[in-house]
């Protein structure tokens, strides 16, 4: 089979796995294609957390035998019991002769073993093939996987001179509609929004999915002062109890909280500003994996400060404010070296804007 033929079918398998999208937390996304005698047979991907993998899927799918068949699969197939059991047992009891694979998958369960298994029962191997897009589409499992914390997103939306609001933080709505339907796609791809206590204030959003299908994620405010009403929309709209309040354990006991199902996270402080490595480590215990930033510029520009970005989304409206407020009111270099770059990055139209997607280097282990 040649490259080009390896590629497109890996295409699909990514195809494929998408469909899963915001649904299979903590579980990457998965695709899977059978094919035999350059012919499609069988496909199959992971639609949730406990149901059949996508390699599993796609051998049940099989109308005819896969015997000797190939496997296109995104991600390196597991060879652990889970929730399900392991795909490589079930690829080889199927006596597929070839498995290809977009990436292989950093799970410490996994890493490595599942090849290994694979060739060991005379099945032929090969890996890499479209692994730019086998990493984009996985990101924040492979993330989480490899740097033992939470894949932490920063977005913001911006004008070309980079403000997020006004000098009075109306912010409401810079970006254009699409761009808005962006946010809330991605608000439902991942396990937690975040916010500060100061977007809380002028903004009292919701941060809700209401513009596309998907669960809501947990929704975080993050504040060391908690200087914030007590009628916020975070608050009394909270009938799913996924409002998470973190702060200090001094902040935590002024803030009145009679008869609201808030969950509360009590928080370290350092240097007189919230720990955000202990935030965290909470969200891991708290089985989070991964987290969106959505502001406002200073907890943007604390996360910044650490190093503790994995990935930033720069949506830029086509537009000049002049003076109001920066997106990064306390992140500074003081050295053109000292800037912040990018290990991957690409920018995609939204409507009448652009968005700027990139990892920083800090964040490939």
């Amino acid at each position: 089979m040649t490259a080009k033929a390896e590629a497109i079918y890996m295409a699909r398998a990514l195809e494929l796995a998408e469909k899963g999208r915001g649904k299979t937390s903590p579980n990457p996304l998965v695709g899977a294609v059978i094919v035999k005698n350059n012919n499609v047979i069988a496909e199959g991907y992971h639609k949730a957390a406990g149901k059949d993998h996508a390699e599993i899927m796609a051998i049940k799918n099989a109308q005819l035998s896969v015997a000797g068949a190939t496997l296109f699969v995104n991600l390196e197939p597991c060879c652990h019991t889970g929730r399900t059991g392991p795909c490589t047992e079930a690829i080889i009891k199927s006596k597929i002769k070839k498995v290809v694979i977009g990436i292989k998958d950093p799970n410490k369960l996994v890493s490595g073993k599942g090849v290994r298994q694979l060739r060991k029962a005379g099945i032929e191997v090969k890996v890499n093939v479209l692994s730019n897009e086998s990493f984009y589409i996985n990101d924040a499992y492979l993330f989480a996987h490899q740097n033992k914390k939470p894949f932490v997103i920063l977005k913001l939306a911006q004008t070309l001179d980079g403000k997020i609001a006004t000098t009075s933080f109306e912010s409401k709505y810079l970006s254009s509609e699409q761009s808005l339907k962006y946010v809330h796609k991605l608000r439902s791809e991942v396990d937690a929004v975040v916010i500060g206590s100061q977007t809380v204030k002028y903004d009292n959003p919701n941060l809700t999915v209401r513009l596309v299908k998907g669960e809501n994620p947990y929704r975080i405010i993050l504040s060391r002062s908690l200087d914030i009403p007590n009628s916020l929309n975070l608050i009394k709209n909270n009938k799913d109890y996924k409002t998470i309040i973190a702060s200090t354990e001094k902040s935590l006991k002024a803030f009145s909280l009679k008869n609201r199902k808030v969950i509360t996270w009590s928080l370290k402080s350092r240097k007189n500003k919230i720990d955000l490595h202990d935030f965290l480590e909470k969200a891991e215990q708290f089985n989070i994996r991964s987290i969106l930033c959505e502001g406002g510029s200073k907890l943007a520009s604390a996360f910044l400060a650490e190093q503790l970005v994995d990935k930033i989304i720069l949506v830029t409206v086509p537009k000049i404010m002049g003076k109001g407020i920066d997106s990064f009111t306390s992140f500074r270099s003081e050295k053109l070296a000292d800037m912040v770059s990018f290990y991957k990055h690409y920018t995609v139209a939204s409507g009448t804007d652009n968005i700027f997607v990139g990892y920083p280097k800090w964040g490939v282990a």
